[in-house]
């Protein structure tokens, strides 16, 4: 009995502390800046701006040289909403030594604060715009602050460590900004906002170069006319690379096939027609685009080709037959993936191709192929 009264006297001397320990949690600069967002949040989705202000700078009165309470992408939006453009040409004043302090910072917890206004920021894109062209800005301050706005919007910039996205250049080239860039600081070389457009905004890129690299895997099959070959069917490669619109293809076919003749080896013997034979043709063949969309290619093709045939005439023994090949043909392209990175077509080519195998008599190797091409033809842009 006594033990459980010293118990209820010890709990209830103790109550007052614990009260006060969580009064002190709930004064902690870490719980104010949640509230903080979590209010703001709340009031911007309310539409309450005039509120908005108050409650972000009541954020920034927070931040000190340990904490950030606003992450640099929320801080240069907001005022887009609010229209307090003298706090945003403020805040972009910014420079490496600003950076590197505010990498140090403890930054707020995750949550829906940057996604819902950015979301709604895309929304209301035109507002936007319209308030920014309505405030009392000098030219130099609206160019840069409509460059960065169109940026941010168009590339899903979140430059917050928290969200670990990185930059998002999605459909919108970043060759655009920069060259926005580099015409704006050629207007202004001593702009306060040098900083951010060279190291936030200006970013290398990936571009289309003139020259492209690929291969491609195919299944083969055709028919022939004169002294050559039936075809049955087949599998080739070949290794691409293109400029601009002229492509050079060094590939080879692998081709089983059937005699169409009786052929004569070794004086006198015959290897009967419809016996089994086998082929590979290497060849070199020029293409040039004169089709090219977002959907397909078409290019006629020239070319030259090297072609073995070998057959077995016993178990120990097999001949060989060796003659070039001219091409012509037609290459039809439809396209799987078109992007800065790399292309992917379904590619559908025929060949025909052309030789009198030492004879008086011409014969021709039609060959239809449908296979898979992809090419890398992107450059590094600094």
């Amino acid at each position: 009995m006594k033990k459980l009264v010293i118990s209820i006297i010890f709990i209830i001397t103790m109550i007052p502390a614990f009260a006060q320990i969580e009064d002190e949690i709930q004064q902690t600069k870490k719980v104010k800046i949640e509230n903080g967002r979590a209010y703001l949040l709340e009031k911007f989705l309310d539409r309450d701006y005039e509120k908005v202000k108050e409650i972000t700078d009541y954020l920034l009165d927070l931040e000190d040289d340990n904490y950030c309470a606003l992450s640099m992408s929320e801080l240069w939006l907001l005022p887009y909403w609010t229209q307090d453009f003298d706090l945003l040409t403020t805040m972009l004043r910014f420079d490496s030594t600003d950076y590197e302090v505010y990498k140090t910072k403890i930054l707020p917890a995750y949550d829906q604060l940057y996604a819902q206004l950015y979301r709604h920021s895309i929304e209301d894109e035109h507002l936007l715009h319209s308030n920014l062209q309505e405030a009392e800005l000098s030219a130099e301050d609206r160019e840069f602050l409509t460059i960065y706005l169109d940026w941010v919007l168009d590339n899903k910039c979140y430059n917050d460590p928290r969200y670990n996205y990185g930059y998002y250049y999605g459909d919108i080239s970043q060759k655009e900004y920069n060259e926005r860039l580099d015409q704006f600081l050629a207007k202004y070389p001593d702009s306060r906002y040098k900083w951010v457009a060279n190291n936030i905004i200006h970013k290398s890129y990936y571009d289309k170069s003139n020259w492209g690299f690929g291969v491609s895997f195919e299944l083969c099959s055709g028919f022939s006319t004169g002294q050559m070959h039936k075809p049955v069917g087949g599998f080739g490669l070949s290794f691409n690379v293109s400029y601009k619109k002229l492509e050079l293809d060094l590939g080879g076919d692998i081709i089983a096939a059937n005699t169409r003749y009786n052929i004569t080896y070794s004086g006198d013997s015959i290897y009967s027609k419809g016996s089994e034979i086998d082929f590979a043709l290497v060849y070199a063949n020029l293409s040039y685009n004169i089709v090219d969309n977002k959907s397909i290619r078409l290019s006629p093709v020239v070319g030259v080709g090297y072609n073995w045939e070998s057959y077995s005439v016993s178990k120990k023994k097999r001949e060989n037959n060796r003659y070039v090949l001219y091409q012509v043909g037609l290459s039809f392209d439809i396209k799987l993936r078109d992007t800065l990175f790399d292309d992917q077509y379904i590619r559908i080519r025929y060949n025909c191709g052309i030789t009198n195998m030492g004879q008086s008599e011409i014969s021709t190797l039609h060959v239809i192929s449908v296979g898979w091409t992809g090419f890398s033809n992107r450059k590094f842009v600094k």
